[in-house]
């Protein structure tokens, strides 16, 4: 069954209260802020509705946060920021005493504390650790290569970012949740941290429930999450049982938007199953 068109977030201002928002695709394209989404964001506080964004990066939310000033996001704009990045550093905080070998780029590593030991090889590793490709030219076949020759040490792979692509600018660029599903397709082990798996939404309310007691945050159909992906931010909210909208004009821009819009024809060109979605908008408008 296809999710009802939205002409504008304003038809749902009502319905509910806290409102999860990816960034990637729906905030921003890793270039520029999407003003209509700005806008959107706007109105919403103004109704007094609580607003989290939920990204799947690597990274600590302090990174994130600094990314996005860079761009001129105005963090009055919401109420909390929470990353994948955040929910693996508790990981990493809770498993202090093993050795992880780091599979991403350097300016991730933002992710480790000065307690976490670091292992030049997978070989003499406990865990790895992904966070993405070291550099997004790379070809994905190195990670190919570089998982089949190490598979055979049966390492526990923790990924940092579900994410398979995202789309940066015009772009489509690989991400971490690409390689740890070549990792699992190979039969190791992968623990993933980030949506569409429910502890970052477990995360996100208990981050938000001390500041807002009015609302009720065991009543889960007064929050929507809003996102770009179907594999993570769609089947986040139906894992959460929260309800969901899907804007098209992230890494589904490409996707004909507006003749005869197919939801089941949407899924099924990307290989997705038992996915179900709310609402649509082609871009985050109010």
């Amino acid at each position: 069954m296809n999710p009802s068109k939205l002409v504008g977030v304003r038809e749902l201002i009502v319905k509910y209260d806290i409102f999860f928002i990816d960034l990637w695709g729906v905030i921003h394209n890793g270039k520029k802020i999407f003003e209509n989404a700005i806008e959107v964001l706007k109105n919403i506080k103004n109704h007094g509705k609580v607003i989290v964004l939920i990204s799947n990066a690597p990274r600590p939310s302090a990174t994130v946060k600094s990314f996005l000033l860079k761009m001129g996001f105005d963090f009055n704009l919401i109420d909390e920021l929470v990353t994948s990045g955040d929910v693996t550093r508790n990981y990493l905080e809770e498993n202090k005493i093993k050795k992880f070998y780091h599979l991403g780029p350097d300016k991730d590593r933002d992710i480790f504390n000065q307690n976490n030991q670091l292992s030049k090889s997978i070989q003499n590793c406990d865990e790895i650790i992904c966070t993405g490709l070291n550099n997004a030219e790379e070809e994905i076949e190195i990670y190919d290569r570089l998982l089949k020759e190490n598979i055979k040490y049966k390492k526990k792979m923790i990924c940092a970012n579900p994410d398979e692509v995202v789309s940066r600018g015009t772009k489509l660029e690989y991400c971490a949740g690409k390689i740890a599903q070549i990792y699992s397709n190979l039969g190791g082990e992968v623990l993933f941290f980030g949506k569409p798996f429910i502890s970052i939404y477990s995360f996100s309310l208990d981050k938000i429930r001390n500041k807002f007691p009015k609302f009720e945050f065991s009543t889960r159909h007064k929050i929507l999450a809003v996102g770009d992906n179907l594999k993570t931010d769609i089947k986040g909210a139906n894992n959460f049982n929260i309800d969901s909208m899907l804007i098209l004009n992230g890494i589904y821009k490409d996707y004909d938007y507006n003749n005869n819009f197919d939801f089941t024809n949407l899924c099924k060109s990307n290989n997705v199953e038992n996915v179900y979605s709310n609402f649509y908008q082609k871009d985050l408008k109010w």
